[in-house]
């Protein structure tokens, strides 16, 4: 028996919790979604991938490039071909996310996630350096009360964001922070 394809989820380099579920957000592609209540501090996600080089990611071509989780200064975890993209390809940007980041590839619930809620974490809680652009920045989508209107590489720097991300910042951004405050 397979172990790997066990449950409904598309996977090959990660993990998506067996709770939840890829489905379409009905305005802007695919998101994934709690099919039960979630608690508090579960693991949602493994992420995973090809351990890329900047170098490596920029040679990557349309979505692809841009659904990597950085790991490091110069290293991305991620897809190098769309055929490539696994379940956990889908978590979807909030400014007001359900979840957060637990060491480097870890994605966990920041509170109780309702049935049928989509999962969501705030891509500044991985993000510091960019692809292909000097600075990225794109429009957010999110509609959230508290929504910053951009997403950019440079919002892990805002001190708002790292207490309202205290202890969910993938560890590479926490040192980061932590020498900022030297």
């Amino acid at each position: 028996m397979n172990i790997i394809n066990q449950n409904t989820n598309k996977r090959t380099f990660s993990w998506i919790n067996p709770l939840l579920k890829v489905k379409s957000t009905g305005k802007y592609g695919k998101g994934v979604y709690a099919k039960e209540n979630i608690p508090q501090k579960a693991l949602l996600a493994i992420f995973g991938g090809h351990v890329l080089t900047r170098e490596e990611e920029e040679k990557t071509t349309g979505d692809v490039y841009d659904n990597a989780i950085q790991i490091g200064d110069n290293f991305v975890i991620g897809a190098i071909k769309m055929s490539e993209m696994e379940d956990a390809s889908y978590f979807n940007h909030s400014c007001d996310p359900n979840a957060g980041i637990n060491g480097q590839i870890f994605l966990v619930a920041m509170r109780d996630i309702k049935i049928d809620e989509q999962i969501t974490f705030d891509y500044a809680m991985v993000l510091n350096k960019a692809a292909k652009v000097k600075e990225y920045k794109i429009k957010c989508l999110c509609e959230s009360k508290n929504c910053r209107k951009i997403i950019t590489n440079q919002d892990w720097k805002k001190p708002f964001l790292q207490k309202k991300y205290k202890g969910f910042f993938s560890y590479h951004l926490q040192e980061k922070i932590n020498n900022l405050k030297k």
